[in-house]
């Protein structure tokens, strides 16, 4: 956001920077470029980080526990039945022993700092393994962890859950899963095998739960109906569950499963959704996405347990989405409709308003940077002014021709202080409001939205390197992911679990074009984005090329990568000034640090392509001293045409 003056910044080695270009000018390699410092002795951690029945992904950290410092890094292990198929940020030699070492940018690590690789294991019909690692900076011989495994992902611990008699925290605002929470009876409830009860020995809300048990195989599982679920269309599935007093932790798996059809496969009418280690002291959060896909009807979700004689409870089903039957047997109504989706595609042309949003208070000079939330009917818009320094202040309204009418309160003085260039979200493991600012990279948390009365700041990722700006969190079922720029020409990422959530440490690049004075090409105010109904994200990134600002934009099925340009070129951006109109006059030059209005409120930041809105910061007029932190800019709102 901030650094908004027209210098070259080269704050990469030159030879890193010639491992990662390529001619083309853009890289989207997702290649890991953990914040450098360096290491004599290390602790060695293997962790698992996602499993499902036939294999599991896992990740070996090796962390500098000393302030002594080394160059390059090799660890080795070994397995019994599990064999690698893949692996990501590492060198990787051996067929089992297996022997990892550092890439070339990577093999630098500083006290407390540390490195991380990961790989896909199949298991060969046993469980997952959890090696001992080997290796000169693993002090010899130090044991694995498999802290990720015994606390899931997307768990949430007991004093994080509202009380028995709270409605579910994690549910959707459009969940239309019917008696999830099993207080009529089993209805909609069932068994692929065993025995399943309503239960009111345990329960996570209301007075009961499903509870199965007779259990002799795998697939004994307990079912949950929701009616058709519409093709093409992604849905959130999410459930509590806990194991029977006394049982040892044991991974419980969410499948999806379509109608038998009449193949001569077997399982080709299954869909891992969702996969965690369950625990009998606690309720933990079982979630994960689902893409109805084809034309055989979908069935029901079913429950799983790798261990084939345990019992366990299921509380607070939940489910959001498009839906288009529900069940007859349900005790209440819903609302029928079909599914849109809608596909972007280049070229977008835009319609732009006026001045929505601009500085009413004595001495403000500009309003910019807004995130923006709708939640219960009320648009929430935190954003920076200027008016001797950077500074934040918030405003709300219902209807955005009214936006200018509403207060303009400053946060200058507050306990959060100014949070310039911000992001606010609801994260729903945690039931609360966060914030995430800048400088340096930081995040403030609330519980009500409605007033700017934020905690104090607290540091954002460790390792940030010098100059980073424009912070944006974006999560999936397992993963946060943390977006931000130095006005370099490169675009960064940190990554971090949900149960880890809000602690991010190193980092790698995502992409870098160095064309322009200045790199301009990748400048910064980087925005992702869930498109609704379709597995795909969204990527946005401000760029500043000889003229005005605009943004340029790509997709990917993952927050991962790799990236595939959308509208990413002066004559074809997301959103600039040769595809935007101006039906009440053209008032800004140049579209610049925005958001688009999402279809959520949650850490998911999905947005409807079918209906994209995009606040924007517009250069409304010259600076008025010449100097770049006068301009008059104010918001106005971006209709997609159709």
């Amino acid at each position: 956001m901030m650094n908004k003056q027209n210098n070259s910044v080269h704050l990469l080695p030159p030879t890193l920077l010639q491992l990662l270009r390529k001619s083309c000018g853009v890289i989207g390699l997702g290649a890991s470029l953990l914040a450098m410092t360096n290491l004599a002795s290390a602790a060695c951690t293997y962790t698992v980080d996602n499993e499902w029945s036939t294999g599991y992904t896992a990740s070996i950290t090796v962390k500098n526990d000393t302030n002594a410092a080394v160059n390059n890094w090799s660890v080795n292990w070994q397995y019994g039945s599990n064999r690698i198929t893949n692996s990501w940020n590492a060198n990787l030699s051996g067929s089992n022993p297996y022997t990892a070492t550092n890439m070339s940018w990577n093999g630098n690590i500083a006290a407390g700092q540390s490195v991380s690789f990961g790989f896909q294991v199949n298991k060969n019909g046993g469980s997952a393994e959890r090696p001992t690692i080997n290796g000169s900076l693993c002090g010899g011989a130090v044991a694995s962890s498999s802290s990720r495994a015994s606390v899931a992902p997307s768990s949430i611990p007991a004093s994080s859950s509202p009380s028995s008699s709270a409605a579910v925290s994690s549910a959707p605002a459009n969940n239309f899963a019917q008696n999830g929470g099993v207080e009529s009876g089993l209805t909609n409830w069932g068994t692929t095998a065993a025995t399943v009860t309503r239960s009111t020995a345990d329960k996570r809300s209301g007075s009961a739960s499903a509870l199965i048990s007779g259990r002799t195989a795998a697939w004994h599982g307990l079912t949950f109906a929701v009616g058709s679920l519409t093709s093409g269309n992604q849905y959130d599935a999410a459930v509590w569950v806990k194991l029977a007093p006394g049982t040892p932790d044991s991974v419980i798996t969410l499948t999806a499963k379509r109608l038998d059809d009449s193949d001569t496969s077997t399982y080709n009418e299954y869909t891992h959704v969702a996969t965690i280690t369950a625990s009998s002291s606690e309720w933990r959060l079982l979630q994960g996405y689902y893409t109805q896909l084809g034309a055989t009807a979908f069935q029901h979700f079913i429950i799983e347990a790798t261990d084939t004689s345990i019992s366990y409870y299921a509380d607070d089903f939940s489910v959001a989405g498009q839906v288009t039957q529900i069940p007859s047997s349900s005790s209440s109504s819903s609302s029928s409709s079909s599914a849109q989706t809608c596909e972007l595609k280049a070229p977008l042309r835009w319609t732009s308003t006026g001045p929505l949003i601009s500085p009413k208070n004595a001495n403000w000079k500009s309003i910019k940077d807004p995130s923006v939330v709708k939640y219960n009917g009320t648009y929430h818009v935190y954003a920076t002014y200027y008016d001797t320094s950077y500074k934040s202040m918030y405003t709300s309204f219902t209807d955005w021709n009214t936006a200018q009418q509403a207060p303009h309160i400053s946060m200058n003085g507050t306990t959060v202080g100014n949070a310039v260039a911000p992001q606010v979200f609801y994260f729903r493991p945690h039931n609360k409001w966060y914030l995430i600012t800048q400088w340096a990279g930081a995040y403030s948390t609330t519980d009500d939205i409605s007033r700017p009365n934020w905690t104090a700041k607290r540091k954002l990722l460790q390792g940030e390197p010098a100059g980073s700006l424009d912070f944006w969190v974006i999560c999936n079922a397992t993963h946060c992911y943390l977006y931000f720029s130095r006005d370099d020409g490169v675009l960064y990422m940190s990554k971090t679990t949900i149960a880890n959530f809000p602690n991010f440490s190193g980092y790698s690049i995502v992409m870098e074009d160095h064309r322009g004075n200045g790199n301009q090409y990748l400048f910064e105010a980087p925005n992702v984005y869930k498109l609704d109904g379709q597995n795909k994200y969204l990527l946005l990134v401000e760029a500043w090329p000889s003229g005005p600002r605009m943004f340029r934009s790509w997709t990917s099925t993952s927050l991962d990568g790799p990236w595939t340009p959308l509208a990413d070129t002066d004559a074809n951006p997301f959103a600039g000034n040769n595809n935007v109109e101006w039906p009440t006059g053209k008032w800004a030059n140049g579209i610049s640090h925005g958001e688009l209005i999402r279809s959520g409120y949650d850490e998911r930041l999905t947005v409807d392509p079918c209906n994209l809105e995009f606040l924007y910061q517009g250069e409304a007029g010259p600076s008025p001293d010449g100097n770049y932190n006068t301009i008059p800019y104010k918001l106005g709102l971006l209709r997609l045409k159709k």
